[in-house]
């Protein structure tokens, strides 16, 4: 789904152009784009696309297509917009792929069965938008005794209110503080907030994981839900030594049909 003509692999292609491309201005970049597209006759737009592409597969771990190439361009596109929408199905649905068990047609009608369930959810939150709080605060309350089981008592601020606004990314800063008597604060950071086009989900995700550090650095204990994003957290919580051991994963991973809150 590059256009004409064709490349054989086109993540192979592309990888060595992305981070030249990246390390340049907007301006630069631009006349970057256009002198590749005279070397390969592919249009500017599909030199974008292939880009933005082999950076979400990159964050995926993946960096070669696999043996004949069943990886195309407009599936990765496509998985990466149901993404914005529902991250925990992008491994599931990139797998399908390189297997060759569902097309590109196929994943259309996935996004597109997506992206209503996802306006489905926003009407709900909208009527009701308290209970995706207290879920919230039933997982950290449940965390906070089960690590001080003699506390009497605990109040949760928002984090808009009592926290070090300051030193985060606003889009996934943390959610809540929560106060004891006597005892220094948690924080609780919430990774549900997803939604947009696929490259805002790429940001979100890096910022959300940016912010997780920043709070690790701030807060004793940094209390994480983040059901789409588990298996990152925990990558980051190995690798970010000594302050991987203040942040505790709450709350369970979400299949692609649970939706808590």
């Amino acid at each position: 789904m590059v256009g004409k003509p064709k490349l054989p692999n086109w993540l192979a292609y592309i990888r060595p152009h992305v981070k030249p491309y990246l390390e340049l201005g907007r301006g630069e970049r631009q006349k970057y784009i256009k002198k590749v597209s005279k070397q390969t006759k592919l249009s500017d737009n599909s030199l974008r696309r292939m880009i933005a592409a082999s950076q979400f597969l990159e964050a995926e771990g993946i960096t070669d297509l696999p043996p004949g190439g069943r990886l195309p361009l407009g599936s990765v596109e496509n998985i990466a917009r149901i993404a914005a929408h529902e991250p925990s199905r992008r491994r599931e649905l990139l797998d399908e792929v390189w297997a060759g068990r569902i097309t590109i047609d196929e994943l259309a009608e996935e996004l597109e069965k997506t992206r209503k369930a996802a306006k489905r959810r926003a009407n709900v939150q909208s009527v009701s938008p308290g209970s995706t709080d207290d879920y919230l605060k039933s997982l950290a309350t449940q965390e906070v005794l089960a690590k001080e089981p003699h506390l009497k008592g605990m109040s949760f601020i928002s984090f808009d209110e009592d926290g070090d606004l300051q030193y985060f990314d606003s889009q996934t800063k943390p959610a809540l503080v929560i106060r004891i008597p006597e005892g220094k604060p948690y924080v609780v950071m919430d990774g549900r907030q997803t939604g947009g086009t696929a490259a805002s989900f790429m940001r979100q995700r890096k910022e959300f994981l940016r912010n997780i550090l920043v709070a690790a650095g701030l807060y004793e204990t940094v209390l994480v839900y983040a059901p789409h994003w588990q298996e990152d957290v925990d990558r980051l919580i190995h690798r970010a030594h000594p302050v991987g051991d203040r942040i505790k994963l709450i709350g369970k991973r979400e299949s692609s049909g649970d939706s808590a809150g």
